[in-house]
């Protein structure tokens, strides 16, 4: 009977010491303990809509990366105990190793979220409870698709929360040859620009600090005809942009980096006015385009964010490389009133052929607003 009772009480004891110790492990403050992450990967999800958004519900590392069930949870802290080995032995204990490992790391956690359907994404988002007529139109629009092809959403939205690995482009994997760029460039130059500064009137856009990997497909786009536009015809073709000229004038447009303004003048130097001149040229400050800048912001941001980035700055991480989302600030406002009514026309594609209905549905004033917004993003 003694025996029964001990055996009881130590039941208890353990078990309330393990439960305790494991929800003492699944906390965000437990997660971030450790410089390896404090130092990596939670600066990447403070700036995160899962860390700080309008409503003030916050997803934590554990609503993420720890199954609520009790069972898959324990397997999950099993798994973790590899986790902590690795760790003590300094596996990833500098930025620079954790950089190595972050692709093997991410495919880890893509690969776990794929084989539960997103199973903890599913603890706050439901495709059955969703209303996706108050969702942004191009959010509305995949959603959709995903619920019509029971897609999950991991297939989606990796690098919700944190940085991408690092994915060399095809078109940077040949070696620049500064030179021989520079004499390519002496044609683009021609309409873009000797900087790729493009033109004010929007006829032709600013190319200087797109990603290379962007330049090259829209290169590929016009060579193809997939793509029309007159000017490029005759520059666009396999004889008078091979392959090797798309990818050394793609890699070289985009490391040009051009200023938003001209540097103070330093009162003790020698002023050179030739410099000064030539540094201007340089210079590209997109003019405040008339609207209202703050509905053009909230429009830009339930709209426009999700894909072209916060700050506009457009996304060349996209792991599949299936797309290259360009940068809008920075860009001339002209031209990209141009390319939105071509969207609207569906005279280009945006992404998918649907997103010209998309493209109409917005009013002329919601898109001026949102060109104010964007025109002062570079200041």
């Amino acid at each position: 009977m003694q025996a029964a009772i001990f055996f009881f009480i130590f039941g208890i004891i353990f078990w309330g010491g393990f439960n305790t110790a494991m929800e003492a492990t699944n906390t965000l403050k437990f997660c971030i303990s450790c410089h390896e992450m404090g130092d990596t990967v939670y600066p990447e999800y403070k700036h995160s809509n899962h860390y700080t958004n309008a409503s003030g519900v916050q997803a934590t590392c554990p609503d993420c990366h720890v199954p609520k069930e009790w069972l898959p949870k324990v397997i999950r802290k099993i798994q973790a105990s590899k986790e902590l080995f690795y760790w003590i032995i300094g596996e990833i204990d500098s930025k620079e190793k954790f950089e190595a490992k972050r692709l093997q790391l991410a495919e880890r956690v893509w690969n776990s979220m794929e084989k539960t359907d997103s199973r903890e994404c599913r603890n706050c988002h439901l495709f059955s409870v969703m209303d996706l007529a108050e969702q942004a139109r191009f959010a509305a629009r995949s959603h959709g698709d995903a619920i019509e092809n029971a897609e999950t959403c991991i297939h989606c939205h990796r690098g919700i929360a944190h940085h991408l690995p690092a994915k060399q482009a095809h078109v940077t994997e040949m070696v620049l040859d500064r030179e021989y760029a520079e004499e390519i460039n002496e044609t683009c130059a021609g309409c873009h620009g000797e900087f790729g500064e493009g033109t004010i009137d929007g006829e032709y856009p600013r190319l200087a600090g797109l990603d290379a990997g962007y330049i090259a497909l829209q290169l590929r786009h016009f060579k193809s005809r997939e793509r029309l536009n007159i000017p490029m015809l005759p520059y666009a073709t396999e004889r008078e942009l091979p392959e090797e000229d798309v990818v050394q004038i793609a890699a070289y447009l985009s490391q040009i980096n051009l200023p938003s303004k001209l540097p103070p003048i330093v009162e003790d130097e020698k002023f050179d006015a030739l410099a000064r001149l030539k540094e201007s040229k340089r210079v590209v400050n997109i003019a405040r385009y008339p609207g209202d800048f703050d509905r053009g912001r909230r429009f830009y941001w339930k709209e426009c964010a999700g894909c072209h980035g916060e700050k506009a700055q457009g996304n060349s991480e996209r792991w599949d490389n299936s797309r290259k989302i360009p940068p809008l600030a920075g860009q001339h406002s002209i031209y990209l009133l141009r390319q939105i009514n071509r969207f609207r026309k569906a005279e280009r594609l945006h992404d998918d052929p649907r997103d010209a209905d998309i493209f109409s549905s917005y009013s002329d004033a919601e898109i001026g607003d949102m060109l104010a917004y964007l025109s002062v993003l570079d200041d």
